[in-house]
């Protein structure tokens, strides 16, 4: 029979160490958690477990004192409860070392910290006086009120604990006890990045330990039992990627060569040290090859998506709320929008919940959650009566979106964190996202302490936790038998320093389009063969305007879809007017205004009536408002201008005018914004809120836009035009066409050559910058 208890830092690897050895033996060690296995050790007599919402409770109750507000943490409670967290995790690190809060302060000899620190031992004591009043046991208080558990050490004989990351000097004190009644063994692998947890190993055996051993020391004796020396893994392999998508397809490839060189798949682990990463590769796992050890997260779910969209709808009802309305349903957003701002004591709120639970198409496990959920909110309900019912919906999605659903797909590959890689070894690993930020993580446990004051009161610094994950990812690579790496290398991120530790450099094995192939068919004939559109056509019946004209110029395949398929581009509703619309709007209300009167002689009264047309094509939104109440601001100065050029002699003959002509053997047509006249001499010209064409001595002659040689030939039917130009309305200018003769001869000769046309190639433009903002560049393999 196996006596030995196994103790391991995670239920995972305890799974996986179980799985190992299930054939080799009808005798199997009992293996148990660390954290199992120290609330076995610990007794508590006549306390009570705390649970989370009442220890928020209680700690805001224990934070009712004036200096507390110097935390900058407001005390009402769904803030609160967002950033105790911080203050629990302080108060944990303190308890697991065995540090007493109130020596800190002799830590900080420069006083940096002192007033955070007052606060936080005063909060500390009244936090503690009311758990011991009413007899509630916290977690940061354990060290202090245990009893070992005689009895439960003494029915083991043999401990082995693995000790993968950081023992804690309370774990260090509970196993020395252990030590007394039965064989304590503590398995412990070294390297460069573990020096602090060597340090203490050192004091207890009273000599250095070397790096890259593992060694197995005996607590008992306090000598080691063995030492082996532990292989570097050279089987590595790197590459870079522009796009973090493009992972996806490595991690699938990697997979697929892992499983074809004979690794089982259940050997294989993809790692990701962002796990948001996750919801990207999930989206490519057609096949449900990845198990992911996160889950999937609750707020991915149908009833939790519809009470967020009626939450957003009803704070407000913008383009993009309404639409997420519209697509999860809006049966719950009247009768949630008729309590929304009341008080939650004006309202039965858990029924309304339970009711909305009834309403909604869920899975078992999906209403399991959500009435946990319900459960808890109960236990609160007293503490935010006085809140609104905004409030309680906001703190319950937030609890739901921390859930997570169990994978249950049953994909062999498991997709998991790096610190669930604790105590496992794989045949083979992939690990994405390896870049700065990511490896290693940051830690916000440093909150309220520099790393001057940790250090003097060797408690873990920021260096020693980073220390630690690099721990665990060099522990993972040499424990694996092959290894492939990925990262991001652009503008917004670059690869991990931590490689450079590693000796680990970059090199790519195929191109980039070779792995978008791994996540696109490209047997599709947009992507195996490049489209040629080729047809007959003639442009001697076409009506040519110049922007029809411009985009032949420009690209002939925009052209075959605008003007011959009449794909129009579809504009998806935003709250935020374009450029062109608040342009549009401007042009609107210029025409309304020089349509009523042709000319003034006082700035005021055109302001006046600039502004009062402007405010009637203004749109109904609080953002339209303020984007035309700048308009009126940055037109002051072209009203100033405006009456300076009525002054000399202008007016105003024509707005939005829509004309015909024929030139060389073409008809023209456009609308011309303004048709100035001045003793009989016309000034044509065209309004512009945004950027226009302007062209040079060198650049004309390549010239595609013909607009203001449009708008001439076309005004010319009108009368004689002496002159045309844009019509700067940011800088209230007019800018002259300075080659309308050269153009003209340009634009004739262009129209001649249309007309000679009798066929047309259709192909994509050469220049890619054409594409860039074109609405065709999906359908042309550009965007």
């Amino acid at each position: 029979m196996n006596e030995t208890t196994i103790i391991l830092p995670s239920a995972r690897a305890i799974r996986h160490e179980q799985l190992k050895i299930e054939h080799s033996t009808l005798f199997l060690p009992n293996h148990i958690t660390m954290s199992e296995f120290i609330s076995k050790l610990c007794i508590v007599e006549d306390f009570k477990m705390i649970d989370e919402d009442s220890r928020v409770l209680l700690l805001l109750e224990a934070s009712d004192f004036n200096s507390f507000s110097s935390l900058q943490i407001q005390r009402n409670f769904f803030t609160f409860t967002k950033n105790s967290s911080y203050i629990f995790k302080f108060f944990e690190e303190l308890a697991h070392e065995l540090y007493d809060i109130n020596d800190l302060d002799t830590s900080d000899i420069y006083a940096e910290y002192e007033e955070h620190i007052t606060i936080l031992q005063e909060l500390y004591r009244r936090y503690e006086t009311l758990c011991s009043e009413r007899k509630i046991l916290d977690k940061i208080f354990l060290p202090k009120l245990y009893t070992f558990n005689k009895e439960y050490a003494s029915s083991h004989k043999d401990i082995d604990l693995y000790a993968v990351g950081h023992l804690t000097n309370f774990e260090f004190e509970l196993l020395e006890k252990c030590s007394e009644f039965c064989s304590v063994n503590i398995i412990f692998e070294t390297s460069k990045f573990n020096t602090k947890m060597q340090s203490k190993f050192a004091e207890l055996l009273g000599f250095e330990l070397e790096s890259g051993y593992r060694y197995k020391i005996s607590l008992n004796t306090k000598e080691v039992l063995v030492k082996e020396s532990r292989d570097k893994n050279t089987n590595i392999s790197c590459e870079s990627f522009s796009e973090t998508m493009l992972q996806v397809a490595f991690v699938k490839k990697k997979v697929y060569d892992y499983i074809e060189s004979g690794y089982k798949p259940e050997r294989i682990a993809v790692i990701l040290p962002d796990e948001k990463f996750a919801t990207l590769l999930k989206t490519f796992d057609n096949k449900s090859n990845f198990n992911f050890a996160m889950g999937e997260p609750y707020s991915k779910t149908n009833i939790y998506e519809k009470l967020n969209s009626s939450c957003k709808a009803i704070e407000q009802l913008s383009q993009e709320n309404s639409a997420r309305l519209e697509r999860v349903g809006d049966e719950i957003y009247k009768e949630l929008y008729s309590i929304y701002y009341k008080k939650v004591e004006e309202v039965d709120i858990i029924k309304y919940l339970y009711s909305f639970l009834e309403k909604s198409e869920v899975t078992k496990v999906e209403k399991k959650i959500f009435n946990e959920q319900v459960y808890t909110l109960k236990n609160i309900l007293l503490s935010m009566k006085e809140m609104s019912v905004k409030s309680l919906i906001s703190l319950f999605l937030q609890r739901l979106a921390s859930a997570t659903i169990d994978d249950v797909r049953g994909g062999k590959v498991t997709v998991m964190g790096v610190l669930e890689t604790r105590a496992i070894d794989f045949d083979a690993v992939v690990i994405v996202d390896f870049n700065d930020g990511n490896v290693p993580r940051r830690s916000d446990k440093d909150m309220f302490l520099n790393t001057n004051i940790r250090e003097m009161a060797n408690l873990p610094t920021m260096s020693d936790r980073e220390n630690l994950q690099k721990h665990y990812y060099e522990m993972l690579i040499n424990s694996s038998k092959e290894v492939a790496i990925s990262f991001v290398e652009s503008q917004q991120s670059s690869a991990s320093r931590f490689l450079k530790h590693l000796g680990i450099k970059a090199k790519n094995e195929h191109e980039e389009l070779d792995y978008a192939g791994v996540l696109f068919d490209k047997s599709a004939p947009a992507l195996k063969e490049e489209k040629k559109i080729a047809m007959e056509y003639s442009f001697k019946d076409v009506k040519l305007s110049a922007t029809k004209l411009k985009t032949f110029l420009t690209c002939k395949r925009k052209y075959y879809h605008k003007y011959i398929e009449h794909i129009n581009s579809h504009e998806i509703p935003k709250d935020m007017p374009a450029e062109y619309e608040v342009g549009t709007a401007v042009h609107e209300a210029l025409k309304e205004l020089y349509t009523k009167r042709n000319s003034y002689l006082s700035v005021d009264d055109l302001k006046r009536d600039l502004n009062n047309e402007l405010d009637d094509v203004c749109g109904a939104s609080e953002l339209d408002k303020y984007l035309i109440e700048m308009q009126k601001r940055r037109l002051d100065t072209f009203c100033e201008k405006e009456v300076e050029r009525f002054a000399d002699g202008w007016q105003v003959k024509e707005c939005e005018k829509s004309l015909s002509c024929d030139f060389a053997g073409m008809q023209l047509s456009g609308v011309i914004d303004r048709v100035d006249v001045k003793d009989g001499d016309m000034f044509v010209l065209d309004y512009k809120t945004g950027s226009y064409p302007l062209y040079t001595a060198k650049t004309f002659p390549d010239a595609t836009d013909f607009q203001l040689e449009f708008y001439y030939l076309l005004a010319s039917t009108l009368g004689k035009v002496s002159a045309c130009g844009y019509y700067d309305l940011k800088d209230s200018k007019i800018v002259p066409e300075s080659f309308l003769e050269e153009k003209l001869e340009i634009l004739q000769s262009n129209i001649k050559d249309l007309l000679m046309i009798e066929d047309v190639n259709f192909e994509k433009t050469e220049d890619a910058k054409n594409c860039l903002f074109c609405e065709y560049k999906i359908m042309c393999g550009r965007g």
